[in-house]
């Protein structure tokens, strides 16, 4: 049963009174991020097993393509209320019209993270990896402003400013989204059109060929505390579900949560695994001891500026 990102509760911890463990209040913005990275490793997979021809820098393509999963009209995934079954496979997708809070919160939480990295490469003065395959953590940061906003500008004007994502990028923000929207749908329709298992159960993958999820064991308790949220608090079981009944993998892919020695995520096309490194989930809480700062006032101080200077126009 996933939980509403904005309400934590006591299924998220072991013990609550334990100060060596995270608090419940980080778990909605590492539990988005983690859902945004996992997201972002599978469109590596979906790109690699359909063959589609990557015509720019493929991680610039996972990041757009990440987005528009999270916020379309015929992709999107909700976070449900707790209260709340998961829906039937009929249900999906949700509802259009205007992002759910739910939705714009969980985007916020992932581009706050790349803000606060960002600033903290900015303060220490590294060296700006300009061989990386990567775009900026800046970059990356106003590319997710920008779908978001893209995919419902009329009701994301204030996200917009807070986020100060300039008028003139703005302006392409919406068509930006439309273009990436149609890429994902164009991997859809490749990966369907070349399965070469026969569907079975009405349309369904059989179970050898999906993305299969696992959690190996942790001794840790903060990794410990790790596995409990993101088995009782996100998206990612649900998640994978949709995918498999969206797409049509050639062969079974595993997505594995472990301790790896390093804070990371990566995808093994030889093994077909995709790696999901429990040390990336602490780099994200240590990320959160900073988001206040360098992250949400600055939002609100970006918001509260424009609306002042705009009184005296």
């Amino acid at each position: 049963m996933a939980c509403a990102l904005g309400g934590a509760g006591p299924a998220l911890a072991q013990n609550q009174d334990d100060p060596s463990l995270p608090s419940e209040a980080i778990a909605p913005f590492v539990i988005a991020n983690v859902e945004f990275t996992l997201l972002h490793e599978l469109i590596h997979v979906l790109i690699d097993e359909a063959g589609i021809p990557v015509l720019a820098r493929e991680e610039d393509q996972a990041d757009y393509l990440t987005a528009v999963t999270l916020l379309s009209n015929q992709t999107g995934f909700p976070v449900l209320p707790s209260q709340k079954k998961l829906p039937g496979v009929n249900e999906w997708p949700p509802e259009s019209g205007p992002l759910t809070h739910s939705a714009i919160q969980r985007m916020q939480a992932i581009i706050d993270a790349w803000r606060v990295e960002w600033t903290i490469s900015e303060q220490d003065g590294m060296a700006l990896p300009w061989a990386d395959p990567h775009a900026l953590e800046i970059q990356r940061l106003y590319d997710m402003v920008c779908l978001t906003y893209g995919r419902d500008p009329k009701h994301l004007e204030d996200f917009r400013i807070e986020n100060e994502l300039p008028q003139e990028r703005a302006e392409f923000c919406e068509q930006d989204f439309v273009k990436a929207e149609r890429g994902l749908e164009f991997i859809k329709t490749t990966l369907k059109n070349s399965a070469k298992t026969p569907l079975v159960d009405s349309g369904h993958m059989p179970p050898d060929f999906t993305i299969q999820l696992k959690f190996e064991k942790v001794i840790s308790p903060v990794h410990q505390q790790y596995k409990l949220w993101l088995t009782n608090a996100s998206i990612i079981t649900p998640l994978i579900e949709a995918l498999n009944r969206n797409y049509y993998m050639p062969r079974p892919i595993t997505v594995r949560f472990r301790v790896c020695g390093q804070p990371n995520a990566f995808w093994e096309p030889k093994d077909a695994k995709v790696n999901m490194c429990y040390e990336l989930l602490d780099r994200f809480v240590h990320l959160s001891r900073f988001r206040q700062k360098y992250a949400e006032d600055r939002r609100k101080n970006a918001l509260g500026m424009a609306k002042a200077n705009g009184a005296f126009k």
